[in-house]
């Protein structure tokens, strides 16, 4: 279900006019063979949820970078690629903030100042879960001045706000640590 909208065009590379409702993954896949038509793409237009886990985790995967905003479907795909010894580096919020240079890499342990590292740290120690490498931003959120009508459809009170320079450097970050970690296998 996720496809290219107005609100993304602001933070996200695939995001044009001209992608526009189309789905993310294919417009993703189609940007990676442009640049290299020898690339190998598995494009999964699907959104990570407890229910498509066996299916998700059945193709074998040498590292996981956690993006996903939604907490349920970050814990399980944290909890279930520990349990199966499949590295993950997952990245806490990037809304509200301003400075990328404020990203760091580290146990999630040692974060302060991020709500969803907060909730991210007391529901992994309710699974017993202690130890999981992220990209945090050591910048507390600032406060939206304004705040736009929810989506339709959606239960969130309030939308964190973002600028086009931040949440791409958390994820150039965190896709440099599997870069750095595989290399060091």
């Amino acid at each position: 279900h996720d496809t290219v909208s107005l609100t993304n065009l602001n933070r996200q590379l695939v995001a044009l006019h001209s992608t526009l409702g189309m789905r993310k993954t294919d417009v993703m896949a189609s940007r990676i063979l442009d640049i290299n038509p020898a690339c190998r793409v598995t494009n999964l237009p699907v959104f990570y949820e407890p229910e498509c886990r066996e299916d998700f985790f059945s193709r074998g995967f040498d590292y996981i970078a956690d993006c996903i905003d939604s907490t349920r479907s970050k814990l399980d795909l944290i909890e279930t690629a520990l349990t199966r010894g499949v590295p993950i580096i997952s990245s806490m919020g990037t809304g509200n903030r301003l400075d990328p240079s404020k990203f760091r890499i580290t146990d999630l342990s040692k974060t302060s100042g991020c709500p969803l590292a907060k909730v991210m740290r007391n529901e992994l120690r309710k699974r017993k879960i202690r130890r999981l490498k992220v990209v945090y931003s050591t910048e507390l959120p600032h406060k939206t001045l304004f705040q736009p009508e929810p989506e339709p459809g959606s239960t969130r009170r309030s939308t964190p706000g973002s600028v086009p320079f931040v949440p791409p450097v958390a994820g150039l970050i965190a896709a440099s640590q599997v870069v750095k970690d595989l290399l060091a296998k």
